[in-house]
């Protein structure tokens, strides 16, 4: 009887542990009727308090009300940042690194939260989440993290990157690398990603969501990708590189090498040249 006992006592104390984690991890990613997965990021803001810290904090750092610029007298230099501000992060040096450690950056004006006129590399924590959220009005086609040449994704915590006004991410040349999960959303008349080429190497294990957008990734050039995990939910269109007619004489192609692609409700999986889409090497699941 005992012996029974316990069992079930365990049981249930699993179920409550379960019922907890879904509870906690829903506060900002949850499915819905309408879509496989949307992202709460009002709530999650709640979390992050009003204050934000930068690391090192020196002349290097100018803040004023709503504009912190990042201008480091020398290149490959790095910033950990944690809390809260609402404006518009720039960054000025070349190969400057963004570690975002239980971070939120939102800009509310419509102008992209964090920026770069430089090849930059953002990445987040091991252990912590972290937001980057764009929205308000604005007519021009913004991106709630952009980068003016070439932009790294890294590091292995969480990131969300939510373009209300048009884009998510936006990047000449993007690269993901590192162990992390990123989650980046654009509009339905933007893309969760939009760059001129899209390279992923061998060897990447991370988890990359790209969803609730017109394109999950747009590149102008091509798209190159050997590893990582996909998971492309609710897009008008998959992947996409523009096609001849809309780019004169410009070479365009999609390379999926490697990697696994988690697909649901997208209108369409690709659009490029005729003939230059090569999926050799990549593992397709179609998800319920």
């Amino acid at each position: 009887m005992k012996k029974e006992l316990s069992k079930n006592l365990l049981k249930n104390l699993m179920g409550i542990i379960v019922s907890l984690s879904a509870l906690t991890f829903s506060s900002c990613v949850k499915n819905t009727s309408s879509s496989k997965l949307s992202i709460d990021y009002k709530a999650a803001k709640e979390l992050y308090g009003q204050e934000i810290k930068i690391t090192p904090m020196d002349s290097s750092v100018t803040i004023e009300k709503n504009l912190i610029t990042i201008a480091p007298g020398k290149e490959d230099v790095t910033y950990e940042i944690t809390g809260y501000f609402n404006g518009q992060i720039i960054n000025k040096t070349k190969d400057t690194t963004i570690r975002l450690n239980n971070a939120y950056l939102e800009n509310t004006s419509g102008l992209p939260a964090l920026k770069s006129s430089s090849k930059f590399e953002v990445s987040s924590v091991n252990g912590s989440t972290n937001y980057i959220v764009s929205s308000g009005r604005n007519y021009s086609k913004v991106a709630a993290l952009q980068g003016k040449r070439g932009l790294v994704l890294g590091g292995s915590g969480n990131l969300y990157v939510v373009g209300n006004v048009c884009h998510g991410v936006e990047a000449e040349e993007v690269k993901i690398k590192g162990t992390g999960t990123f989650y980046l959303q654009g509009t339905k008349s933007g893309s969760a990603l939009t760059c001129e080429t899209f390279t992923v190497e061998q060897k990447k294990d991370f988890k990359c969501y790209l969803i609730n957008s017109k394109n999950g990734i747009k590149a102008d050039g091509f798209i190159n990708i050997s590893s990582g995990n996909y998971y492309l939910y609710d897009n008008e269109i998959a992947l996409k590189t523009e096609i001849a007619q809309e780019a004169g004489d410009k070479h365009h192609s999609i390379t999926l090498a490697g990697g696994t692609f988690y697909t649901f409700a997208n209108k369409t999986f690709y659009v490029t040249e005729k003939e230059q889409y090569y999926p050799q090497g990549a593992v397709f699941i179609e998800e319920d």
